[in-house]
């Protein structure tokens, strides 16, 4: 199979979550069926659907992320955040704070995703990512004492500097900076002593 085809590449992500979302959806409708047989209230019903949870947002972030875009799409930011924050609700440690207003193009929801999961990455200790702006400019600060990005990796994506070989851990950035060329966006970053900012 081609190494080298991202249209593939987006149609395999899109491919596997669509057929992931079947399997979750019918853990969940068995789930109902439990609770209303009286077994709601049970300890293992309840980490049974706090996992459910957290597979399902795990797999709408994937779906945005990896998935394959298609022209003239378009999602609010009232959708795209709660798909955000029902994602990071799973992530103790990093709070959310979420302020993109407007809606955005599908292909700059996905790079707006895609730049948030790589910008973890700056505070592996924990702390908060703020995402701002409008459909034609967004900011996501990472926040964290201090903030560690693997100045390398971003240099990559910024067109800088070639990216490192793939590996399975940084898969977003390479992702990220394929969006980004299509779409024909620049990205820029800075460093402060307790953010990281990307801009795009």
């Amino acid at each position: 199979m081609p190494q080298d085809d991202p249209a593939l590449e987006l149609m395999i992500g899109s491919r596997i979550c669509h057929d992931l979302a079947s399997p979750l959806g019918a853990v969940a409708n068995g789930l109902e069926l439990l609770t209303l047989s009286g077994m709601g209230d049970s300890a293992e019903l309840a980490l049974v659907q706090d996992s459910l949870r957290g597979a399902k947002a795990v797999l709408d972030i994937s779906r945005l992320a990896y998935g394959r875009t298609a022209p003239g799409e378009s999602l609010s930011c009232e959708a795209f955040g709660a798909i955000a924050a029902d994602y990071y609700a799973g992530k103790p440690r990093l709070s959310l704070d979420w302020q993109l207003s407007g809606t955005q193009s599908r292909a700059r929801a996905q790079i707006i995703m895609l730049a948030c999961l790589a910008a973890e990455q700056a505070v592996p200790r924990g702390g908060s990512l703020r995402v701002e702006g409008d459909a034609h400019a967004a900011r996501i600060t990472a926040h964290g004492t201090p903030p560690t990005p693997d100045l390398d990796l971003w240099d990559g994506v910024t067109g800088q500097a070639p990216l490192p070989e793939p590996d399975p851990r940084q898969a977003h950035f390479h992702m990220l900076r394929r969006c980004l060329a299509a779409q024909g966006i620049s990205m820029t970053t800075r460093l402060d002593a307790d953010d990281f900012v990307i801009t795009v």
